[in-house]
């Protein structure tokens, strides 16, 4: 697999992610070096980008290396082969599962112990694990849990220890278990 020409590279997607925990800042080398000690989250970040660079290069060995040092470092699993746009901003990592299908958009925050899982764990044959696809702007609570092949809308946000198991609108607010619609969320 060869990364589009269009796709941001390794250092473009890491200083998005930079400007989220430091909003107004100009991102340099020198300043995520400084900050990953004391902002684990941007340490997760820097693992979750080199792992996905590797996997679309075709390292599928080191991507999966590093989803070792992930689970040790920041206690973190990114499977190897998710697809994470611009600026994504993980919280507080401890607890974060994502699954290798998962896409996500540009300018979406994890809180702590999210999980975006596949519907099934068995291996039967001809089974495709389907994972979500998460738009823009989207925000996820604390320890919620995304299951199966959905699609959360551009800018919708979903509540702590949520389970979500069917699709959400696009600005929608959903909380529970199973998540239901309880608002609209104001773009910002």
């Amino acid at each position: 697999m060869t990364i589009a020409p269009d796709q941001p590279g390794f250092r473009e997607l890491v200083f998005s992610d930079f400007v989220r925990y430091r909003p107004g800042s100009s991102p340099s080398w020198l300043k995520v070096v400084l900050r990953v000690p004391s902002v684990p989250g941007l340490l997760a970040s820097l693992i979750l980008r080199a792992q996905q660079r590797l996997f679309e290069k075709g390292h599928g060995r080191l991507a999966d290396q590093l989803r070792t040092l992930g689970n040790v470092v920041v206690g973190a699993d990114f499977g190897a082969g998710m697809k994470v746009g611009t600026g994504f901003m993980l919280a507080h990592p401890v607890g974060v599962t994502i699954g290798f299908g998962l896409v996500i958009g540009d300018d979406v925050t994890f809180a702590g112990g999210v999980t975006c899982a596949a519907r099934y764990y068995d291996d039967k044959p001809g089974r495709v694990q389907e994972f979500a696809t998460i738009g823009d702007g989207v925000l996820i609570g604390a320890n919620a849990v995304l299951v199966g092949g959905i699609t959360i809308g551009r800018n919708a946000m979903i509540g702590a220890n949520s389970v979500v198991l069917s699709d959400v609108p696009e600005g929608a607010v959903v909380m529970g278990s199973p998540a239901r619609r309880v608002g609209t969320r104001e773009d910002a």
